[in-house]
């Protein structure tokens, strides 16, 4: 069957849970109108339920009042810094160092906790662990009901439920996140008891990926901090996890001036330095299966609320709002797709891609590179040049 075409957002219908009318709107860009006459008031009931939450549990005297969850990029700089000096929580950082994570990033949350005087726990993953847990949601996604994000679900499943473990054996009875409402799409608060209700009727909280993680350990992990156990789950309190910067008001380019007020360069803050080098990879996997891209909601999410910006990456021209319209959104992520191709198709080296074929990838991209500065052009091709090792490193085979 063709697929159809959202004629407001660009999404279509060889997505998952994506289904397109007879006017050529999609379903979500249909429940977004019906929701957004509420949303303004969602959001205020939300944050003034948040701040009740703050004065209530600063008031009991906790070892940590909050985990923030840190990957060393500027939107959870930005929140551990509010969560701290706004809200003035005692607050424990924890950042989940699986075996991808970069550099930059690492500097960053050494930086940051320090400068800030913040306690700080990196959890390293077991890299065995980590490539086991990729590799089956890359290869089986379906069978456990994970949709064109699954690769990035799976680190995203590390980054959640590890820090969850760590704050109910704690005592800590909130996390905070980093996601704004265009990476949301809608405003995320979800209470303690409200997941522990739903475990008790059956549901676990990140679904069918416990059942993932269960099949690639196996036995030899009960207990442990990866596993998911119903009874240890009731018995402690788990934790309300909120994020701030979806129902709250958040301007993502006054971050970099905080970051700069705190003496550090907002540069290797900015989500080119800072993202993870595994995304063209597994994208390869979501374009061979839905033909787009892991973030393709949340770019829509952008288009449909009138923020397009792609993620938070930088233009050029960043005063000019209409620069990353639905249309050039589509070409790039167009062209990102063909650049993905290309590479697995002519079964490109590291070495053929930041060289030999360098040119050849970069004309494949004009629009790409006409709206984005120089480096986020270095960056893709680079991150692109990890395609053969990922291959490698997970033991899966695309070049045929």
């Amino acid at each position: 069957m063709k697929k159809q075409y959202c004629n407001r957002c660009g999404l279509h219908s060889n997505i998952p849970g994506v289904t397109i009318n007879s006017d050529s709107i999609c379903e979500l860009c249909t429940t977004y109108e019906k929701d957004q006459v509420y949303e303004k008031r969602f959001r205020k009931v939300l944050t003034h339920k948040m701040n009740k939450l703050f004065k209530e549990v600063k008031e009991r005297n906790h070892m940590y009042d909050a985990v923030v969850l840190f990957s060393g990029g500027k939107d959870s700089t930005y929140l551990l810094k509010l969560a701290k000096e706004k809200y003035q929580l005692r607050v424990l950082a924890v950042s989940i160092m699986h075996p991808v994570v970069n550099n930059v990033s690492e500097k960053n949350m050494h930086d940051v906790t320090k400068k800030m005087g913040i306690d700080h726990i990196q959890f390293y993953i077991q890299e065995n662990v980590y490539k086991k847990a990729i590799r089956k949601g890359l290869l089986e996604n379906e069978k456990y009901e994970l949709d064109e994000f699954f690769g990035c679900t799976i680190c995203s499943f590390f980054h959640y439920w590890i820090p969850i473990k760590m704050a109910m054996k704690m005592n800590i009875p909130i996390i905070l996140e980093g996601s704004d409402l265009g990476q949301s799409g809608r405003p995320l608060y979800t209470e303690g008891n409200q997941i522990k209700h739903n475990i008790k009727k059956g549901y676990k909280p990140y679904g069918k990926i416990h059942d993932l993680i269960a099949d690639v350990l196996g036995e030899e992990y009960k207990g442990s901090i990866y596993d998911y156990d119903s009874v240890e789950l009731m018995s402690d309190n788990y934790p309300t996890i909120i994020s701030p910067f979806t129902f709250t008001d958040y301007d993502y380019n006054k971050t970099l001036n905080e970051i700069e007020e705190m003496g550090l360069n907002s540069n290797k803050f900015n989500k080119i330095y800072t993202n993870c080098s595994l995304l063209p990879f597994i994208s390869y996997f979501t374009i061979k299966k839905y033909e787009c891209v892991p973030y393709v909601k949340q770019y829509a999410s952008e288009i449909r609320r009138q923020e397009p910006v792609l993620m938070q990456l930088k233009t050029e021209n960043d005063t000019n709002n209409k620069v990353l319209d639905k249309d050039n959104i589509m070409k790039i992520m167009d062209e990102y797709i063909k650049v993905i191709n290309y590479v697995v198709d002519n079964k490109l080296s590291e070495e053929d891609i930041l060289d030999t074929r360098k040119k050849d990838l970069i004309e494949l991209a004009p629009t790409y590179l006409k709206i984005f500065k120089d480096d986020v052009g270095e960056c893709l091709i680079k991150d692109v040049s990890k395609i053969p090792y990922y291959a490698n490193f997970f033991g899966i085979k695309i070049y045929n």
